[in-house]
């Protein structure tokens, strides 16, 4: 389906000094890769290769982590060893056009060689693939980032500058990767009680699934391929349906706002938690989502900050309550959960995961994925030959989260794993919103 041509390793232009850049304890919970893959159309100007490897050069030159690699130190802590390593670049061909790929090539488009990954030093944090569509000429260019690199929001402000010097443009904004304003207390300050994280399940003689090693780390993009897929269907809520939907909240009465992803996310709650089997209506359901803290922390950490930044937000109804109570009060529910993340919870909720390591986020019964709703600008990236004309995001296949994808232009995509009856359920729940 994709045939690799050749991969080559590109480094700064002008490498810097040797250095450690310290991880936090939200870092140390994500050692695994996280895809976006865009297609371009065909155009009268041909993307030029040689070009863009040489502006991920330039790029590189101010984001030198992005080059460096994972290692553990003598305290079993994950840091990045800054030393110029460089990333990896793959040019590809397949014989598809853009609108012939299905979710079941999507893979192809992530050469990874996993027989040649032994070390951490054979594990580049970040890889990029060109793929020549020769099926209509056009491009796709896809993005393994790994998660202890960056978070959303990090993701995309990195592809923007490297779009805008490819452009010719220039940086389009100077990345901060100091990850030290989210490092915990001395001494730590546990203020408030964090039923946003739990006591990880072990596996592996004890080791929490979230605790990982080296052997998990270098190992994690084949388990990912190598997993038993999940089944999924993705429904388009088109903006003016979803206009309605806040209107119809709002005139319930209590509340006085309500944003587009808090009336969504209470929407496909109610719709998720009546399709779960197996409970009854006093069993009490969880959601889970995550916040961005650049403009909660005080001082803020700001737009470029390059980092983890996230923080998990966690809110908890009983599942007649979810699908009794007016939809205002199942938005109150989310509003509460994202209020409740201000900066004195997060430094405090930071301390706690320090203080005890095997805790990670509480399991919840519905998940959203808040990636690539932070990647709404993906839909603007010009490398020089216009905007996408197709943005993917691959989730791993053992995943159960539903996702917000904000790749069209249309509405808001929503991505729920499926399966049988129950997705018969979920779609009635939101028949009369995503037609």
């Amino acid at each position: 389906m994709v045939r690799v041509c050749n991969v080559s390793c590109v480094i700064p232009k002008n490498p810097g000094p040797n250095r450690t850049m310290y991880l936090c304890d939200m870092d140390q919970k994500v050692g695994y890769y996280v895809r976006t893959l865009f297609f371009y159309a065909p155009e009268t100007k041909t993307l030029d290769v040689d070009r863009l490897k040489s502006s991920l050069a330039e790029v590189l030159d101010s984001h030198d982590f992005w080059g460096g690699r994972l290692r553990f130190n003598e305290n079993g802590r994950m840091e990045i060893d800054c030393s110029n390593q460089g990333t990896f670049f793959t040019f590809a061909t397949s014989g598809l056009g853009m609108d012939q790929v299905t979710a079941d090539d999507l893979d192809d488009f992530f050469s990874f060689d996993d027989d040649k990954i032994k070390t951490l030093e054979d594990l580049p944090l970040l890889r990029i693939q060109v793929t020549h569509m020769l099926g209509d000429n056009g491009y796709a260019i896809s993005i393994l980032f790994h998660h202890a690199l960056v978070d959303a929001t990090s993701a995309i402000n990195f592809l923007l500058n490297l779009a805008s010097i490819n452009r010719g443009d220039g940086l389009y904004m100077l990345p901060n990767g100091d990850r030290t304003r989210l490092k915990f207390r001395d001494p730590p300050q546990v203020n408030f009680e964090h039923e946003e994280f739990s006591i990880q399940t072990p596996h592996n003689g004890g080791v929490g699934v979230f605790t990982f090693t080296k052997e998990s780390v270098i190992s994690s993009e084949l388990r990912q391929k190598m997993a038993p897929k999940n089944e999924r269907k993705t429904f388009l809520f088109r903006f003016d349906k979803l206009r309605e939907l806040k209107k119809a909240v709002l005139d319930e009465g209590p509340l006085s706002e309500c944003s587009t992803f808090e009336a969504l996310a209470a929407l496909i709650w109610r719709a998720h938690a009546r399709s779960i089997p197996g409970k009854s209506n006093n069993d009490v359901l969880h959601l889970g989502f995550v916040v961005d803290t650049r403009n909660i922390l005080d001082p803020p950490l700001g737009e470029n900050f390059c980092g983890n930044a996230f923080y998990p937000a966690y809110t908890e109804l009983t599942l007649m309550d979810i699908c009794k109570l007016p939809l205002s009060s199942v938005v109150a529910q989310v509003q509460e959960a994202k209020t409740r993340v201000t900066n004195e919870y997060v430094r405090s909720g930071r301390d706690f995961l320090h203080l005890n390591p095997n805790c990670w986020y509480r399991r919840c019964e519905t998940v959203i994925n808040a990636w690539p709703r932070l990647m709404q600008k993906s839909l603007e990236l010009d490398f020089g030959w216009g905007k996408p004309s197709r943005v993917e995001f691959p989730l791993d296949p053992r995943s159960s989260v539903i996702a917000f994808l904000p790749f069209s232009w249309d509405g808001i995509l929503v991505s729920v794993s499926a399966n049988g009856i129950a997705l018969g359920i979920f779609e009635d729940a939101i028949a009369q919103f995503y037609k």
